[in-house]
């Protein structure tokens, strides 16, 4: 694996593990001459039509006027590089499907379309977990998980021939906390007052017990029943309140609900993610552009849209 890329993974201490069936890519064209159309199909389900506007592709944008740029493309990648006087080709850029939809997620200019984006990023959460003392890429790639092994040997096929490796997905998180303090006009403000400290280590345990509490995913077997109290996490800390939302454009549920991320284009948080909101003893599920919410302090059943 590329070193640059361990490194990348290192600094996640939070993950999480889906399943959704493989997607493809298919019904390429030139539509105009630097927008590549194409289709991506996950297997038996949604099919969404998009494409990559190559004068915006971040490695292409400081080539000069008249650079040859080559493109290829097969069922799973889609590669782009460019070739020099001798012929000499070197690579600027690759994408797997899921690379696509990631970067539609985060609103890359790059690609267009793909409206349904959240439909063909969805996944079933199977497990999340996180890596205390360590980080994610040593607790869950390098060395062996037991939930990962138990879910490629027990989960079934979600597409008829496929390779139930080819259709579970491993996602690094790393939590990235905005924290807000307020006072009154007769509060009297000391110095300590406004340093904005926290314990990461309290923060990614509360979040882990929060989104198993409210999803419970099947691998998981403490669901914590009892959460938000414990000794641990952000109960005791002295919070008013404090909420979790995915920051990435991808939908996870589970037989117990669903929830989606989202972000903009520059910043981490959106309107449109939904969210787990902690009160007191009270935990809820918000659901982004609905009058919905779910009380998550008590059990539930059935997919929230």
């Amino acid at each position: 694996m590329n070193e640059n890329a361990i490194r990348l993974l290192r600094t996640s201490d939070f993950y999480m593990i889906g399943g959704r069936a493989e997607a493809r890519f298919g019904g390429f064209r030139f539509v105009e001459p630097d927008l590549l159309e194409f289709r991506i199909n996950v297997r038996g389900g949604a099919v969404g039509l998009g494409g990559i506007r190559i004068s915006k592709l971040p490695s292409l944008r400081s080539l000069e006027d008249g650079a040859r740029v080559g493109v290829r493309h097969t069922e799973e990648f889609i590669s782009f590089c460019t070739f020099d006087e001798d012929s000499k080709e070197t690579l600027r850029a690759a994408f797997g499907t899921e690379d696509i939809l990631w970067h539609r997620g985060r609103k890359e200019s790059f690609v267009e379309g793909f409206d349904n984006h959240l439909d063909l990023a969805c996944y079933d959460l199977l497990y999340v977990g996180i890596a205390t003392g360590t980080d994610s890429y040593a607790r869950l790639i390098q060395k062996g998980h037991t939930a990962r092994q138990q879910i490629l040997s027990e989960e079934p096929q979600r597409y008829p021939g496929a390779r139930v490796s080819d259709e579970i997905f491993l996602m690094l998180f790393r939590a990235d906390p905005l924290l807000i303090k307020s006072w009154g006009k007769e509060d009297e403000i000391e110095g300590e007052d406004v340093l904005m400290t926290y314990s990461n280590e309290r923060l990614v345990k509360d979040a882990e017990k929060a989104f198993i509490a409210v999803l419970k995913p099947p691998y998981n077997k403490q669901l914590y029943s009892n959460y938000p109290k414990g000794k641990d996490g952000n109960y005791s800390v002295g919070y008013t309140g404090y909420s979790y939302s995915l920051s990435d454009g991808i939908v996870l549920r589970t037989a117990f609900g669903s929830m989606k991320g989202a972000r903009e284009k520059h910043m981490a948080m959106s309107d449109e993610a939904d969210f787990i909101s902690i009160k007191g003893d009270s935990v809820t599920l918000h659901i982004a552009g609905a009058d919905q919410k779910v009380d998550a302090s008590a059990p539930f059943s059935g997919y929230v849209s």
